[in-house]
């Protein structure tokens, strides 16, 4: 793998108190461009370390919902229900660059580690604080995960088939979430370094679902209509159509992008019409068209497709999409380890100088390092012994 040897987060110590995904994924992302990130868990671990994967995997830990966005954190256990084990995570924010959370407002400073107080003893501190709505207006107070906003934020609603709106197949806005918390952190970190002040920066779920929505989050503030829902078909050669075997999606907005696709399918006699000819004989075409392609299966389409460089693809799985090489091709995936095996996670998802920043090659089982943290904090062998007594850590 061609992997960056010099990460622009290298000298970055981050401090995550963050659990499931959004808070999560936002922290890999720093791990991935050389932050240390220290991973800070409950005596019961992240929920997520119970998600998925064979018995073995998940009774270790190291489900798949928790491998995917954890490989290169360093993981302890500090409890921050106890003085003293909140006090441990005061220390480390002492020390650190960036401390981010993402619990319900209020429930940091319940435990003594709310932004005041944080910044207070290290002023240069970037506090991040991630939740469903924010951190302040009439819904701040609210808990939620992915699917609820996707209902609160409007996103359900200019999605709807067949019985009504419908959520993602997967938890985008978690991810989304996540994405958008590491660009203001990257921000924040560039001015610190401009006014040498910390910053506190707050993200919302519900925000970063209607900035996906940019578009329709602006028409509907500026006219109060709501956006009518997209559709499977939302005209001539434009949507979803079915094949053989599966379905093959069409992007013909324009005749320019109709007529090689009319060329690919071997309806030639169509795609040498004036737009205008087009457009008359649209309803024929259509007819055409659906005919034309339940002849092939969505592969042998695609396949038609690349070769014709038109914008149409298959609608696939993705084992089907990794399959394709292209993945690989883009050094998407990198091997990392745990005490269960190997397993396959993503890089950061772009190329820098024909390089990716990958993760480090470890997912850390609960509390895996938190004997090697407090050393680093400077407690010695019988004081950590005491520590672990108390059950402050584990």
């Amino acid at each position: 793998m061609n992997s960056q040897t010099i990460k622009p987060l290298d000298e970055l110590k981050v401090i995550d108190l963050t659990h499931v995904l959004a808070g999560p994924y936002c922290t890999y992302q720093l791990s991935l461009l050389g932050a240390d990130v220290i991973k800070v868990e409950s005596p019961k671990g992240d929920l997520v370390r119970a998600w998925g994967g064979e018995q073995e995997q998940v009774k270790l830990g190291l489900g798949t919902g928790f491998v995917a966005q954890n490989a290169g954190k360093r993981s302890v256990v500090f409890d921050i229900t106890t003085k003293r084990g909140s006090s441990l995570v005061r220390e480390l924010a002492k020390q650190a660059d960036v401390f981010v959370e993402n619990y319900r407002p209020g429930t940091m400073a319940n435990h003594g580690l709310d932004y005041k107080t944080l910044a207070d003893e290290n002023p240069q501190l970037i506090y991040v604080s991630i939740s469903a709505f924010g951190q302040n207006g009439p819904q701040g107070h609210r808990p939620g995960f992915d699917d609820v906003i996707q209902a609160t934020s409007g996103f359900m609603s200019i999605n709807q088939r067949g019985d009504g709106p419908i959520r993602t197949g997967g938890p985008v806005l978690d991810y989304a979430t996540g994405m958008h918390a590491t660009s203001a952190i990257l921000a924040a970190v560039m001015l610190r370094a401009r006014t040498g002040n910390g910053q506190r920066i707050d993200v919302a779920m519900q925000d970063v679902t209607m900035l996906l929505m940019n578009r329709h989050s602006s028409i509907a503030a500026t006219t109060g209509i709501p956006v009518e829902p997209g559709q499977n078909r939302d005209g001539p050669l434009l949507g979803r159509y079915a094949t053989k075997d599966g379905y093959v999606m069409l992007a013909g907005y324009r005749p320019s992008n109709q007529r090689p696709i009319l060329d690919a399918i071997g309806l030639t006699e169509y795609s040498s019409m004036t737009t205008s000819e087009l457009f008359t004989a649209m309803p024929e075409i259509e007819q055409r068209v659906e005919e034309v392609l339940k002849e092939k299966t969505s592969s042998e389409w695609d396949q038609v497709f690349s070769q014709k460089a038109v914008v149409a693809g298959a609608v696939v799985d993705l084992v089907d999409v990794i399959k394709s090489g292209q993945p690989a091709a883009r050094e998407f995936f990198s091997e990392v380890q745990s005490e269960f095996g190997n397993h396959q996670v993503t890089t950061a998802g772009y190329r820098i100088n024909d390089s990716v920043f990958s993760p480090g090659s470890h997912v850390p089982t609960l509390g895996e390092n938190t004997r090697e943290v407090l050393a680093e904090l400077g407690y010695d062998e019988n004081e950590v012994a005491a520590l672990f007594s108390e059950g402050a850590v584990n």
